[in-house]
């Protein structure tokens, strides 16, 4: 691994000239060789962001969040849902921890020892803690004590990786509160230009390291350690990340060419094309666990659901945020939402980009080019506050974290004002807000809002929403509160976030196949595993059939099968269907 880092600083010199006005690099033009604290930063701190991305579009598929629908096939359907990843033969969270982020974080904190500025020391070891933690959760054992040290470092086990993060995170929040780094009067000044997540301000970084501990403990629930110690240092670490200085963090990119987009706009950058490639959510179709799970979208065939003028689309109105509607199939151009049920597939004339919905909504803030990647999210740390509470068996504090966490959800995809007041043409049905859909769905409405209805009798609309109040589907009161409903939100909470296919892991795929249970309640219930468009290596017959699901990504192959073989073999992972589908720590 040593002789790839040097090969990968040399590739990276020609990169940061290229984006050099969007990451505010001054370099020394008669030197092409040295690097300084402040040229290093955005470029770490850009990987940062790059890299929630990249683990976020390998987790929509695997969570079945998301499917794949542009492969032909022959026969009466052209296109089945699968996995588009397993054809790549690099992973670029692999490199992007190891290459991207890890050899050039070294070197970083190098620079600022030698000119003794710790607050560029706490920036980079904060985020090498939360690469390490992202990383590991995607691939298990992985080089950390003996990396960069050998072409060959050994791998450790992800108990010793997870004692070393627990130990870094508790020694970085000392740090933080320490003036002797915060306050050294050699601290080189950091601005919005080296740092465009926090532009320097070390109390908002203390904070998202916080997050990032609050997100370690999480792994403890429910399989490792669910014990009410365990679950109140969950809920403390929570409400100090939440505390007084916290910020989300948030990468955002100003839009324009190339790396100024942002990773999930429909520009689809490619960020060093050799590891990794753009999204492709202009091939993806939402699942339809997703849309009618999930989001709780209303049947096709239920009469007057489809009115093309109508906003009533889906229980759940962030659907409308999340994704746009498009014009449906000539035979039926009502339905303006389509999913892809797992292994069914779709008629050859049911084109992506046509029939189905545009994942690249303008009322979608993470999805517009000049958008931003948030590292962690309020609702994320609310929910894992919730999940404590639920395991801890305070259920009236887990139902009240989760409604907050909704609320968080809401308020960034701008609910509220995201529906104007519409008129079916004829006759006028409703008058709403998105205030009210809002409503409807947390099941707070009294019946005295702004709704008006044509005529005396109740449509099927209201029935059907009169029921969504009346069985608590999504917010049941707390006695009827389930671990289950905690988790449903949190998967559409996580909607483009890593954390989507780690809570699914953490529960084991819960559904109505595998039938297993947590607190007696199946966590997803409809969740089923994709078609599998492609059967590499670890991918066998037996496992398409019996359903299993993949539980960590194999270790970058064009690297670690060319230079560190005898590793692999030694944890059985060369090659070997079986690792694959070998849980986590915390998934045992």
């Amino acid at each position: 691994m040593n002789k790839l880092k040097y090969l990968f600083l040399v590739a990276l010199l020609p990169l940061c000239v290229g984006c050099e006005d969007f990451l505010d690099i001054n370099k020394d033009p008669d030197s092409s060789t040295s690097s300084t604290v402040d040229q290093m930063l955005p470029v770490v701190v850009f990987y940062t962001a790059q890299q929630n991305y990249d683990h976020a579009e390998y987790g929509v598929y695997l969570s079945q969040c998301l499917t794949t629908g542009g492969r032909s096939q022959t026969g009466a359907y052209a296109y089945k849902s699968g996995w588009d990843f397993p054809s790549m033969n690099r992973h670029p969270q692999w490199r992007r921890h190891f290459f991207d982020l890890g050899a050039n974080l070294n070197e970083l904190i190098k620079l600022a020892e030698k000119i003794e500025s710790p607050n560029y020391i706490l920036i980079a070891r904060t985020i090498r803690l939360a690469s390490t933690l992202i990383t590991t959760d995607a691939f298990g054992e992985m080089p950390l004590s003996e990396v960069y040290k050998s072409v060959s470092p050994k791998y450790d086990s992800q108990e010793e990786i997870y004692q070393w993060m627990m130990t870094e995170a508790d020694e970085l929040i000392a740090l933080y509160d320490n003036p002797e780094w915060t306050e050294k009067p050699t601290n080189k000044k950091i601005t919005i230009k080296q740092d465009r997540i926090f532009g320097g301000d070390l109390v908002k970084w203390k904070h998202y390291t916080l997050a990032v501990k609050a997100r370690l403990l999480l792994r403890k629930l429910p399989n490792w350690d669910n014990t009410p110690a365990s679950c109140d240092a969950i809920i403390a670490a929570v409400d100090a990340a939440l505390g007084a200085g916290w910020e989300e963090p948030r990468y955002y990119y100003p839009g324009g060419p190339g790396e100024k987009n942002c990773p999930w706009g429909d520009t689809r950058p490619i960020i060093n094309g050799w590891e990794s490639r753009s999204n492709l959510l202009n091939e993806a179709i939402p699942s339809q666990y997703f849309m009618k799970e999930m989001l709780g979208l209303y049947d096709d065939d239920e009469p007057g659901f489809n009115d093309p003028k109508s906003v009533w689309k889906a229980e759940d109105p962030r659907l409308l945020a999340m994704m746009a509607m498009r014009s449906g199939p000539t035979e039926d151009p009502t339905v303006k939402y389509r999913y892809l049920e797992n292994n069914i597939g779709m008629g050859v004339s049911y084109k992506v980009t046509t029939h189905y919905p545009d994942l690249y909504a303008k009322t979608n803030p993470l999805t517009q080019n000049n958008g931003y990647v948030p590292l962690i999210t309020e609702e994320e740390l609310l929910l894992i506050k919730a999940e404590a509470l639920y395991w801890k068996n305070d259920k009236v504090g887990a139902l009240a974290a989760m409604k907050e966490a909704v609320d968080k959800s809401m308020d960034r995809y701008d609910v509220d004002h995201l529906l104007p007041q519409y008129k079916g043409n004829p006759p006028t049905l409703y008058t709403h807000s998105g205030k009210y859909l809002r409503q409807i769905y947390m099941g707070t409405y009294t019946k005295a809002g702004d709704i008006t209805q044509a005529g005396a009798a109740k449509t099927q609309r209201q029935n059907k929403n009169d029921k969504l109040l009346a069985d608590g589907k999504y917010f049941p009161t707390a006695d009827k509160l389930t671990i289950g409903h905690i988790m449903r939100q949190k998967y559409v909470c996580m909607y483009l976030q890593p954390e989507q296919w780690t809570d699914v892991r953490r529960y084991k795929y819960s559904n109505n196949i595998n039938q297993i249970q947590y607190d007696g309640t199946i966590v997803y219930p409809k969740l089923r595993r994709p078609y599998n468009l492609y059967t590499p290596y670890w991918m066998t017959a037996e496992a398409i059939e019996k359903q299993q699901w993949v539980q960590r990504l194999n270790a970058d192959p064009e690297t670690e099968e060319k230079y560190n073989r005898p590793e692999l073999e030694r944890l059985g992972a060369y090659k070997n269907p079986e690792w694959l589908k070998k849980p986590m720590i915390w998934a045992n």
